[in-house]
Order: structure tokens, then sequence, then C-alpha cells
């Protein structure tokens, strides 16, 4: 073979792998923005799921707390008007 023969048979190879390249590259693209649109979903729907777990915590939280407070409030009520009347 030739120098010439070589070479257009290098151009060829190194043509074929960069179409071969660039298909892949435009396969994998397509799956990592499928992929990426997936885990941006799971992610946005779990963010959503433990701000409504927050939430309800929060709120059993001040309820219990605010029953508490009345409760205490009583117990205390009660102390002093012993302490005091007695």
């Amino acid at each position: 073979m030739t120098f010439m023969e070589n070479l257009a048979l290098v151009g060829t190879a190194a043509t074929i792998l960069g179409v071969f390249l660039t298909v892949y590259a435009i396969i994998n693209n397509k799956t990592l923005k499928k992929e990426s649109k997936l885990t941006r979903e799971a992610l946005e729907k779990e963010s959503s799921l433990t701000r409504e777990m927050i939430k309800e915590t929060t709120e059993y939280v001040v309820k219990y707390l605010g029953d508490l407070i009345v409760a205490e409030g009583g117990r205390t009520r009660k102390a002093i008007e012993s302490s005091a009347g007695g």
C-alpha cells in the first residue's frame, strides 16, 4: 500500500469513528435529559411530601404546646390560690 492509500484508509476510519461518536453522543444526550427529568420529578415529589409532613407536624406540635400551656397555667393558678389562701 502506498502512502496515499494508507492516508485514505486512516481518513475513512477516522470519519467512521467520528460518525459513531456523534451518534453515541446524541443517544447519550437524550438519555441524560430523560434521566435528568425523572430525577427532577422525583426530587420535586419528595420535596412536596417533606413540606406537607413538616406542615402537619408543626400543626400538631403547636396544638400540643397550646394544650400544655393551658394545662400548666391551670396548675399554676391552683398552686397560687392554694398558697395564697392557706
